[in-house]
């Protein structure tokens, strides 16, 4: 287990990582051991090489040419190894370690002054702490976090100034206020995601914690004073009575007046929770959501808050062109389209390129440029490939490529019953391929079996593109 996560991590560190580790394994107060070193050199050098095929690099890796790197001149011990790569791995989780706290100043003063106080160094702890206290109210970002690491500070001042101070003498409100604001912050940001995910089918949300939650965040003036809550309470509101707009008005107001107060990940979190919501009521018929959510996205995209370590997922790529393409924003769409195709991850630029400009010449009814390449296509995404499936059948019919369709039925069906794990997707596709092979099957001018048809597909509750199979139930 050690040997293969050691390499699993190796393998996915960065040129940067590689190079720093190989320092720290060298430092004394990290490792001593020398064939440790050789071992993380030998190993990172050849990571860092970039060996011309897989099989190559795995040889390099192999046991026993890290034994050899780690124990020159020596006959293959197991052993050895394992306990050389045992201590290289968890000097690297020191390193990773070492430098994620590195990367976060207030986690580094926060670890700083803990120290200083656990030996006792007074004078320095009192520099230390007030340095570190005057670095965080000097942020600009006064989010949850901000007030969870203003917390963590205060604690640790109690606990410096606790075996001093009479009881009675300790400042405790500034502890009870940041530990509220975080509380509360983090529990209505928690309560928004568990009410998005109870929509498609999760655990419901435990509702008497919520509304405890909620009426705490309502308690004096928090809601006024503090954005991280009232962004989070507002929106929980709205996930909570849907049916009520004022919430989700009240959100958006929140942002707009307090969005300064959120660093870029949160404010990503918060974005994609309203545009979840937006969904939400989409999904159930309310259409004006179309273009709110199409202005989140757009605003999203202004902020650059839409992309996840520099890259934008298919699914936002896709939900962005289907929402602009719904609210007619096609000059709109087709330059997003076209810009932002470098943000998509390389490993499936071009696949979801493809899929996305053959749903819009779909859109377009050009079902001849959007066949080859509906045919084409290679996606992971199983709902994806479902959607661009449907988009070939239902382009083979109007082409009337019959023969090429019989063929994309039987293939379809047998696809879908081969996985088992689609839900309800698996009987609305099954329905649409049932019902179109039906389609298929009646003779021209059948005018009863087409009633009859019509009849069974507008009594069929699961059937994809519903409305476009009754459109071709003409008699």
């Amino acid at each position: 287990m050690t040997e293969s996560f050691l390499l699993y991590t190796l393998r996915r560190l960065s040129a940067k990582d590689l190079r720093a580790l190989c320092q720290l394994v060298r430092c004394d107060a990290f490792n001593r051991r020398e064939e440790v070193a050789r071992l993380c050199e030998y190993a990172a050098g050849r990571l860092l090489m970039g060996m011309e095929s897989r099989e190559s690099l795995s040889k390099a890796l192999s046991q026993e040419r890290l034994f050899a790197a780690a124990f020159p001149g020596k006959a293959y011990d197991n052993r050895a190894l394992r306990h050389a790569m045992s201590y290289l791995l968890d000097i690297a989780r020191r390193y990773l370690a070492l430098v994620e706290m590195e990367s976060v100043p207030a986690d580094r003063n926060y670890y700083l002054c803990r120290a200083l106080r656990r030996r006792n160094l007074d004078e320095m702890f009192a520099y230390e702490w007030s340095r570190a206290d005057s670095q965080l109210n000097s942020v600009q970002v006064p989010d949850a976090r901000w007030h969870f690491d203003l917390y963590d500070l205060h604690q640790e001042r109690l606990e410096a100034l606790a075996p001093r101070e009479r009881s009675a003498d300790l400042d405790l409100q500034p502890l009870h206020k940041h530990l509220t604001v975080f509380y509360l912050s983090e529990m209505l940001r928690h309560a928004c995601s568990a009410l998005t995910h109870t929509a498609i089918g999760a655990q419901p949300y435990d509702a008497a914690l919520l509304e405890a939650v909620l009426q705490l965040a309502e308690n004096g003036n928090r809601l006024a004073e503090h954005p991280p809550v009232s962004v989070y309470y507002h929106l929980c509101r709205a996930f909570h009575e849907p049916e009520n707009i004022a919430h989700f008005d009240a959100w958006k107001r929140v942002l707009t007046s307090g969005d300064a107060q959120f660093s870029a990940p949160e404010l990503r979190g918060i974005f994609l929770l309203g545009i979840n919501y937006c969904i939400r009521r989409m999904n159930s018929g309310q259409k004006t959501f179309i273009r709110e959510a199409f202005e989140l996205y757009r605003s999203g995209l202004a902020k650059n808050l839409l992309t996840e370590n520099g890259w934008l997922s298919g699914f936002t790529y896709k939900n962005i062109i289907r929402i602009g393409t719904a609210l007619g924003e096609h000059d709109w769409v087709r330059h997003f389209f076209e810009q932002y195709k470098t943000a998509l991850h390389p490993s499936e630029r071009e696949a979801l390129y493809r899929y996305n400009l053959a749903f819009l010449y779909f859109q377009q009814q050009d079902f001849a440029n959007a066949m080859p390449l509906l045919q084409q296509i290679e996606l992971e995404d199983r709902l994806n490939l479902l959607d661009a499936r449907r988009m070939l059948l239902r382009s083979y019919f109007e082409l009337g490529e019959y023969k090429a369709l019989d063929s994309l039925l039987t293939s379809f069906a047998a696809y879908l019953r081969r996985q088992k794990d689609l839900g309800y997707h698996q009987d609305l596709n099954l329905n649409l391929v049932r019902f179109t092979r039906r389609l298929l099957e009646i003779r021209q001018g059948d005018n009863k079996a087409m009633k009859k048809l019509r009849e069974e597909i507008e009594a069929t509750e699961r059937t994809a593109e519903k409305a476009w199979l009754l459109s071709k139930c003409q008699f």
